[in-house]
């Protein structure tokens, strides 16, 4: 009778503690955030600036407003600041006067120094040259052709014949005041003449070969103004 009783309440018991183990575990469950997915970001996409688009026919204008200069140019004196560098370090500077007599095809070369003063000189009527000490007096001479050999910015000494220049390179105009010129055959290099907007004129001859660049800057120029007889010293007749 004992152990019958026991036995029915035992089973209650064992009930109600297996509920309570049951329950306790579920309460003590640990609840998982939910994921979170990061956004992605797309990178922001910047557009490069293009270039700005030649137009053939304002390139054509500019080629024939400077060949119309060129054509009408009978003197020519002008300043000029040249300067020469090597993988963008100067190795000389310059600086003189250039005169231009297109009827005798003669021009003349005054290099000066600091303060105005000529130190050496060139007279050439493009078949010999001579070259004058700072008092006039010839120290030597040789033929146009050896001494321009040793001038990268050949522009510089090739006014009246700047149609012939054009003729001989292809050109680009990447901007309304900048001719680029580069050689239908032969040596690879530019030349880049910067133009004045009001005739064309230009105002600064850019020779780059490489590392190598010269530059001329032109400053008081003044054109068709006659030159005085003077100007290159009897050489020519």
């Amino acid at each position: 009778m004992n152990r019958s009783i026991n036995n029915f309440w035992g089973a209650p018991v064992w009930i109600l503690f297996a509920c309570a183990c049951a329950s306790g575990s579920s309460a003590q469950q640990t609840v998982k955030p939910a994921t979170v997915t990061p956004a992605v970001v797309q990178p922001v996409q910047v557009k490069k600036a293009e270039p700005p688009q030649e137009k053939p026919m304002a390139r054509q204008s500019a080629v024939e407003r400077l060949k119309e200069w060129d054509k009408k140019l009978h003197f020519l004196k002008t300043d000029f600041t040249q300067t020469t560098s090597y993988d963008g370090v100067v190795i000389s500077r310059s600086r003189g006067v250039l005169y231009y007599d297109q009827g005798k095809n003669t021009l003349r070369l005054d290099t000066q120094d600091g303060d105005g003063t000529v130190v050496q000189s060139a007279v050439t009527d493009k078949k010999k040259i001579f070259i004058l000490d700072d008092k006039g007096k010839e120290v030597s001479h040789l033929s146009w052709q050896e001494w321009q050999q040793g001038q990268p910015n050949q522009a510089l000494f090739d006014f009246g014949n700047y149609a012939a220049l054009l003729e001989r390179h292809h050109v680009k105009m990447p901007r309304t005041d900048l001719l680029v010129l580069t050689p239908k055959e032969g040596e690879l290099y530019t030349l880049h003449l910067t133009l004045r907007t009001e005739d064309y004129f230009p105002r600064s001859i850019k020779f780059v070969s490489g590392d190598m660049t010269t530059q001329a800057d032109l400053t008081n120029i003044q054109q068709n103004k006659p030159l005085p007889p003077a100007t290159f010293g009897g050489f020519f007749k």
